[in-house]
């Protein structure tokens, strides 16, 4: 439903184009070619949802975000090669901006607020159970990358709309040229959308009274704070702190490689790799290379694990 619905905005978008500003743009225009563009797209989009179902089940890492991250990658040869045949001190220095983006997002993905969490040693028959101590880890960028595509997701939408009716009201074209892609109006609008969208989902994500509720069920506390209401307004500041900084990391992600390279080093918009496909990237590499080593550790020592010796130890 989706794959039509977005195919078939694509093909009205296209058509109107035909009939106002690219006359000849579509050889023979009318249903039938609607309906063939919205057919082809359609079935585009299966087969590569089947095929990242292949990749997941017979390959390593998950398939559809593997096929992504290839396409996102598969741009660079063209962007940097041009780019340094025309601006070989700006290709230089938005290298430098790219492997320091590159390295905050490895940072900030890594990192995560570790909140102790001890159980009481209870006695059953002639038992001993809990004791232990452990962790919950809250991640700095507990949304991942939804909240920086809802907000391009919901601005994406006026703007169609606008740009769609500016040829019947020659006002709404200020208005168009304003809401542009990259421009000043719509990355506050994106930055404020992003930040409200992370916190939305985090929301959505964690309940504080819940996760409290389950910490003392287990006969589990935190140091220094009661178990049940208590716990839970802790893990709501430290949840409210955390979304913070990752919302402002988040917009910062999504806005900066635009203000970079575009506004300060006047560099043209197709040499410009946002910050979501940054972010994409950047993860699926470290969740692919974390499976690989997981892999690696298995083969290596499947065999050990499996065998008698370790049995025979284990039991005496």
């Amino acid at each position: 439903l989706l794959s039509i619905g977005y195919s078939f905005s694509y093909a009205m978008a296209l058509s109107h184009m035909n009939n106002t500003q690219m006359p000849g743009l579509i050889t023979n225009p009318g249903w039938l070619f609607v309906f063939l563009f919205v057919l082809s797209l359609t079935t585009g989009a299966m087969l590569v949802m089947w095929l990242g179902e292949q990749i997941s089940l017979f390959g390593i890492g998950n398939g559809s975000s593997m096929l992504i991250f290839a396409g996102i990658v598969s741009h660079f040869p063209k962007v940097i090669f041009a780019l340094m045949r025309q601006h070989p001190l700006k290709a230089a220095i938005a290298l430098i901006v790219f492997l320091f983006i590159s390295a905050l997002i490895v940072f900030l993905e890594k990192g995560e607020r570790k909140i102790p969490v001890q159980y009481a040693r209870r006695v059953i028959g002639q038992k001993v159970y809990g004791g232990q101590s452990t962790y919950i880890p809250f991640k700095i960028n507990t949304a991942g990358v939804m909240p920086v595509i809802f907000a391009s997701s919901l601005l994406n939408i006026p703007m169609f709309v606008i740009g769609m009716l500016a040829s019947w009201f020659p006002y709404l074209k200020g208005v168009s040229g304003l809401l542009a892609a990259g421009g000043p109006v719509y990355s506050a609008l994106e930055f404020g959308l992003i930040i409200f969208f992370t916190f939305f989902y985090t929301a959505i994500a964690f309940n504080p009274t819940e996760l409290a509720d389950n910490i003392k069920k287990s006969g589990g506390f935190i140091p220094g704070i009661r178990p049940g209401k208590q716990t839970a307004d802790y893990f709501d500041y430290i949840l409210t702190r955390i979304g913070l900084v990752g919302a402002v990391y988040l917009g910062f992600l999504a806005i900066a490689p635009n203000i970079l390279l575009n506004w300060i080093l006047g560099l043209p918009a197709e040499a410009i790799i946002n910050g979501t496909s940054l972010l994409i990237m950047v993860g699926v590499a470290l969740e692919t290379s974390a499976q690989i080593e997981s892999y690696l550790i298995e083969y290596k020592y499947g065999s050990f694990l499996s065998s008698g010796r370790l049995k025979s130890k284990v039991a005496r």
